[in-house]
């Protein structure tokens, strides 16, 4: 009867230890990033002009005084 016992708690951890890897494998997505699926979104926003004025470019620093 002890037997009996010993196997079904053996077997009963086996089957926990394989679906605890499962639990890990559903944490895996084959996405880049939590916000992955906003295409429409992602290329509107690369088209945008930028809202820079023109003047930020210039490295040219030279002081007046």
């Amino acid at each position: 009867m002890a037997c009996l016992s010993n196997k079904r708690a053996l077997c009963a951890l086996a089957v926990a230890g394989l679906l605890a890897g499962c639990a890990d494998y559903q944490n895996n997505r084959d996405t880049v990033s939590a916000s992955a699926g906003n295409a429409m979104e992602a290329n509107s926003a690369i088209h945008v002009v930028s809202p820079w004025p023109p003047y930020v470019g210039d490295t040219d620093l030279t002081d007046d005084n």
